[in-house]
């Protein structure tokens, strides 16, 4: 990162952080409810500049609110002026500004989280109701950023809502769409949550889907299938237990060989291409449970502090902890698919907290593989630019109840319809396969 971009971002991060919650006016909620700030979200490493005409590269904001009925709160967006023209405060056609945009409230429509008073938006002191604030300063020049600050306002009634926003330099053109949102979870007045909100549709077979959580928005490709059409084969290329030099395919061979219908990578591995693996090369540390030989590979590891998904022809079992299974012998009934990594990622619908066991890479944003189901409809997802954390809420905002991480990265690969959908991606130690019948 240049110096001057490196302290753009921690000056973006210091006042992105800097969040004010306005005591709620109606007195019953305020005596029993009381809201709060997530954390900030960091601008990325670096960030294009120079491109001729207006533009704009979103760079920072402050966390998502969760606020009492009637409460407000002040948000801070930081936008990086990437093109060639300053933006001039009072000029039209040279003035930035927020923008609403779609899909709520929509372009250019009024918002029940904030507004001028106009159209039925609540007065929280916006330029007008569908311009959600202006420039700072008089003058944000090429390679300087703007912190843009509004303020939204709890609606009474309880719920998750969101606000879209899109800069723009008015009278001229609208800059880059980055899908930036603010989603405000709105408490009960008795301070307890109001029901998650519906999960983001995503449409069965493979997409490629922009998925918007508290964390952020992150683009998922997807394979989603009915449980009860497809069963799902965990496969290996190695036959017998292998420390190093072990067998591998590219996933278009295993899809081929055992005529599945979609494929995806399967667990962490050595890489050749990793100086740390010499003498471990495409070696793997975890259980994988071989569909076709009706056998567990690197056995041992089922009992350990590792994920476990299990499947039982169309029927899916999660564990928190292999050792759960593979220590309780009444769990161990037949099973026809399985395997281990780290971490679990959803239980119950729930975001797994494993913070602490997350290696440093994994804390890192990048290409996040995923195995879950809902009790429906199994997923197969590889989201883009995203930490293994983050990757668990885009599961939660799909409405997946059940998750296991799996390998991403340089071994991303996901494979329908006789093609790629993403990779090839490395030669593979083992997979995950969807058969149909």
């Amino acid at each position: 990162m240049r110096p001057r971009i490196a302290a753009l971002a921690a000056t973006a991060m210091l006042v992105a952080s800097a969040l004010i919650l306005a005591p709620a006016p109606m007195q019953s909620a305020a005596a029993t409810c009381s809201g709060g700030v997530g954390p900030g979200i960091p601008p990325p490493a670096s960030v294009p500049a120079g491109i001729p005409g207006f533009h704009a590269q979103w760079y920072g904001q402050s966390g998502y609110p969760t606020l009492c009925p009637g409460q407000r709160s002040t948000a801070t967006v930081a936008y990086f002026n990437s093109g060639s023209l300053g933006w001039v405060s009072g000029r039209m056609g040279e003035a930035a500004y927020l923008g609403t945009w779609g899909p709520e409230p929509g372009q250019d429509r009024a918002s029940p989280l904030g507004g001028d008073g106009a159209l039925g938006s609540p007065d929280t002191g916006w330029p007008r109701y569908n311009r959600i604030a202006m420039q700072p300063g008089p003058y944000v020049g090429p390679g300087q950023v703007a912190w843009f600050q509004f303020a939204i306002q709890a609606p009474p009634t309880s719920g998750t809502y969101r606000l879209y926003l899109r800069p723009l330099v008015e009278g001229a053109t609208w800059m880059e769409d980055f899908g930036v949102f603010w989603m405000v979870t709105v408490l009960n007045a008795d301070g307890t949550a109001p029901p998650p909100p519906p999960a983001v549709p995503s449409p069965t077979g493979s997409s490629v889907i922009d998925v918007p959580t508290s964390r952020g928005t992150f683009t998922v490709h997807l394979v989603k299938e009915r449980l009860a059409d497809v069963t799902v084969r965990t496969v290996t290329a190695n036959t017998s237990d292998c420390a190093s030099d072990c067998p591998v395919k590219p996933l278009a061979q295993y899809v081929a060989e055992n005529g599945a219908y979609a494929g995806m990578n399967g667990t962490y591995l050595c890489p050749p291409d990793y100086p740390s693996c010499a003498g471990k090369v495409n070696s793997y540390d975890y259980a994988v449970y071989n569909s076709i030989l009706g056998k567990w590979l690197n056995a041992g590891a089922t009992n350990t502090l590792n994920g476990m998904a299990l499947f039982s022809g169309h029927a899916a079992t999660f564990y928190r902890r292999g050792a759960t299974w593979a220590q309780n012998p009444a769990l161990q009934t037949p099973i026809t698919a399985g395997i281990t990594m780290m971490p679990l990622l959803l239980q119950g619908g729930a975001v797994v907290d494993s913070s602490s066991e997350q290696t440093a890479a994994q804390m890192l944003r990048g290409t996040k593989g995923s195995i879950g189901v809902d009790g429906t409809y199994l997923y197969l997802a590889l989201t883009s630019s995203a930490t293994i954390t983050e990757s668990a809420y885009v599961l939660q905002a799909l409405g997946v109840r059940d998750a296991l991480n799996l390998d991403g990265g340089g071994t991303s690969a996901m494979y329908i319809g006789g093609a790629y959908q993403v990779g090839p991606g490395r030669l593979l130690p083992n997979a995950v396969l969807l058969m149909k019948p």
